[in-house]
């Protein structure tokens, strides 16, 4: 299996600050989750932990697997994942506006409101239908704003309708992995999904989404 790390730019890693030099094997004195050793993630755990710079990192056994992690004594990177850029980054934050949309306009309908969730549909459809994203999320915004006050602001889908009006802001201004999150959320305030985990459903379009446009094997 290929295990992937997010860092800071320059092979920093967000939490400890240890800088990576490629190539170059490291040994903790002991593992230990969220506390020690070396920490990394499979192609599914992407959308948890991401960041500016992803690499292929290489991971001495034992390899403990963890929800949405993994980590082991020993580690070395490999290789960066040079098809996630901040173009890429923007890219991926507009599909998660354009997927929060999609959540929204699904309880519009269900509230009865169909023309107002087809109007935010096609607000967030500038891409192909299965990776939507807005060309325009401020006219994305907008078209939720009047969807929310349509619904009644105490409504779950004016809820939701709201979760597209902070995504689609996140995007302008926050990390991608802000935008990510909105997405998620939005998902798990859908409408009963008959038991399914809405939320971890939601992770796992985005991790595939990420495979598919950076080109990602396990």
């Amino acid at each position: 299996m290929t295990y992937w790390k997010f860092l800071r730019a320059g092979t920093v890693s967000p939490f400890t600050g240890h800088v990576w030099e490629p190539g170059t094997w490291y040994t903790a004195e002991r593992t230990e989750p969220c506390s020690a050793g070396f920490h990394a993630c499979r192609t599914a755990d992407l959308p948890y932990w991401l960041g500016e710079e992803l690499w292929s990192i290489e991971l001495a056994s034992p390899v403990a697997e963890l929800p949405h992690k993994v980590v082991a004594p020993s580690a070395r990177l490999r290789h960066r994942a040079t098809e996630w850029t901040p173009s890429a980054a923007a890219e991926f934050a507009l599909a998660c506006v354009g997927r929060t949309a999609v959540h929204a306009a699904g309880e519009l309908r269900e509230a009865g409101l169909t023309g107002e969730a087809a109007r935010l549909e096609d607000a967030a459809s500038a891409a192909p239908a299965d990776l939507p994203a807005p060309a325009d999320p401020a006219a994305v915004a907008d078209v939720a704003r009047a969807g929310a006050e349509a619904a009644g602001f105490a409504s779950r889908a004016a809820r939701l309708c709201g979760l597209v009006v902070d995504a689609a802001e996140a995007a302008e201004i926050y990390p991608v992995a802000s935008v990510a999150y909105i997405a998620a959320r939005a998902a798990n305030h859908r409408t009963d999904g008959g038991g399914a985990d809405l939320y971890e459903r939601e992770r796992q379009w985005q991790a595939a989404w990420l495979a598919e446009r950076l080109r990602l094997r396990d």
